[in-house]
């Protein structure tokens, strides 16, 4: 279940991974995928990645000792995905697997943890897509998450429909109540939500900062200018989002009922 249309040409994934590191499309590294799954057990566990990008995520999971199953639907980053996963230290617990758009591609009860970095955003249903990640989750299965949300209010509103204006990405947002409810009226329990926007607001400020000093002579000798130019300006309007509180990257936990 996810959006339609690439999101992630080569020339994205480029520099992506200059800001973020490598096996990343998304902030925070290897440490952030070790918050939002901070005090779960993962050890011989089936784990359903949903959005695998270019591998780091599922590489940092399987590390943790579970048996990863990373799904997307863009065969363009299903390369950049494998040489990560061969590059693990545990890459005989990682399979990637691409999906089409729709229903997830598994049989009921299938998995004890489903995980997503940051990918769910380009869903427009959320709710059909958290029906299906009941449906995969085994009885008392976990659900751990970082999306990136809207903050609450007519402030934020604003902020992000200015943003989403310029069309840039396309981004499908709710705000961290809208999608708490949304979990608890498909079925899960135990539903919390971390802001993290604090975090990214600093961040992001910091990454711009990067880019126009350290990465863009490289990464403009590998896109190209234009490109660039064009980026760096997405780039300072997502900071400005986030300072502003409009963009919101949540962590996500629910659970299924046993």
């Amino acid at each position: 279940m996810a959006g339609t249309g690439i999101q992630y040409p080569d020339h994205f994934i480029t520099r992506l991974q200059a800001v973020w590191g490598r096996g990343f499309l998304s902030p925070g590294g290897p440490e952030e995928v070790k918050r939002i799954v901070d005090g779960l057990d993962l050890a011989g566990k089936s784990l359903l990645d949903i959005g695998f990008g270019t591998g780091g995520p599922a590489a940092v999971l399987a590390s943790f000792g579970a048996q990863v199953t990373g799904t997307d639907i863009e065969p363009q980053l299903l390369p950049h995905a494998e040489a990560t996963r061969q590059a693990s230290d545990h890459v005989d617990q990682i399979t990637l697997i691409l999906t089409e758009p729709g229903p997830l591609p598994f049989e009921d009860a299938s998995f004890d943890v489903i995980f997503s970095k940051d990918s769910l955003i380009h869903v427009p249903d959320k709710a059909a897509m958290y029906s299906e990640i009941l449906r995969v989750l085994r009885p008392g299965g976990v659900f751990a998450a970082s999306d990136w949300l809207m903050g609450e209010g007519a402030e934020a509103a604003r902020v992000m429909a200015d943003f989403n204006a310029r069309g840039y990405l396309d981004f499908r947002m709710a705000t961290a109540t809208q999608t708490a409810d949304i979990l608890r009226n498909c079925g899960f329990e135990a539903v919390t939500t971390l802001d993290r926007n604090a975090w990214y607001a600093d961040l992001a400020a910091r990454e711009v900062k990067k880019v126009e000093e350290e990465l863009y002579d490289d990464l403009v000798r590998e896109v190209g200018a234009e490109i660039m130019q064009d980026w760096l300006q997405v780039r300072r309007h997502l900071a400005d989002a986030a300072r502003l509180g409009g963009l919101c990257p949540t962590h996500l936990r629910a659970v299924k009922p046993a």
